[in-house]
C-alpha cells in the first residue's frame, strides 16, 4: 500500500484533543451559564403567599444579585463557548486546512484568559463587606483546579495537533516518503 495515495484519518489522539478542549472551553462555560440563569430565574419566580394577605410578597431576589455575575459576562461567556464549538466542529472535520492553526490559537487564547480570570480572584484579598464563609475556600480550589486543567489541555492540544498524523489529517494527504540512501556510498570513500 502506498502511503501517499491513502487519505489520512483522524487519529484517536486528535479526537481526544478536540473532545477535551470542547469539554473545557464550551461545555463547562455553557453549563455555568445555564446554572446561573436557572438559579436566577428560580429565585425571581419565588413568591411568598401570606395567608390573609391580598397580594404575594415580593420575590426573594428583587433588587439584588445572588449569583455575582453580570448579564454581560454571561452573554460573553455563552458567545465564546458557541464560537469555540464552531471552531471545534471544523477542526473535527479537518477542513479547511488552516483550521488547525485557528484551533491552536483559540485554545491558547482561552487558556490565557482562564489563567488571568483565575489568578485575579486567587490573589485578591477577601472582601469583608460580603462576609466570610466557607464558599471562598471552595471557590479557590475550583479556580485552581480549572486553571491547572486548562494548562494541561492546552499543552496536550498544542502538542498533538502539531504531530505528524494530525498535520497529515488537516493537510489531507501524507507527505511522500524520503528516498532511502544507501548505507555505504562508494563515492564517499574516495
Amino acid at each position: 500500500m502506498n502511503s501517499t495515495k491513502s487519505k489520512p484519518v483522524r487519529t484517536f489522539g486528535l479526537s481526544l484533543a478536540i473532545f477535551a478542549s470542547v469539554m473545557l472551553f464550551t461545555l463547562l462555560p455553557l453549563l455555568q451559564v445555564a446554572m446561573i440563569v436557572a438559579v436566577r430565574v428560580r429565585l425571581q419566580s419565588l413568591s411568598l403567599d401570606v395567608p390573609g394577605e391580598a397580594a404575594a410578597v415580593t420575590p426573594l431576589s428583587a433588587g439584588g444579585s445572588f449569583v455575582g455575575v453580570s448579564d454581560a459576562n454571561l452573554v460573553v461567556q455563552a458567545i465564546v463557548g458557541v464560537v469555540f464549538l464552531i471552531i471545534a466542529f471544523f477542526a473535527w472535520r479537518g477542513r479547511p486546512s488552516w483550521i488547525r492553526f485557528v484551533m491552536i490559537g483559540a485554545v491558547v487564547a482561552l487558556t490565557a484568559l482562564t489563567i488571568f480570570f483565575s489568578v485575579v480572584p486567587l490573589t485578591a484579598d477577601p472582601d469583608l463587606a460580603n462576609g466570610l464563609d466557607s464558599s471562598a475556600a471552595i471557590a479557590q480550589v475550583l479556580l485552581s483546579s480549572r486553571m491547572v486543567l486548562s494548562i494541561f489541555v492546552a499543552f496536550y492540544v498544542v502538542w498533538y495537533v502539531n504531530r505528524g498524523p494530525a498535520r497529515a489529517f488537516y493537510r489531507g494527504y501524507y507527505l511522500p516518503l524520503p528516498d532511502e540512501k544507501p548505507v555505504h556510498d562508494p563515492q564517499e570513500a574516495q
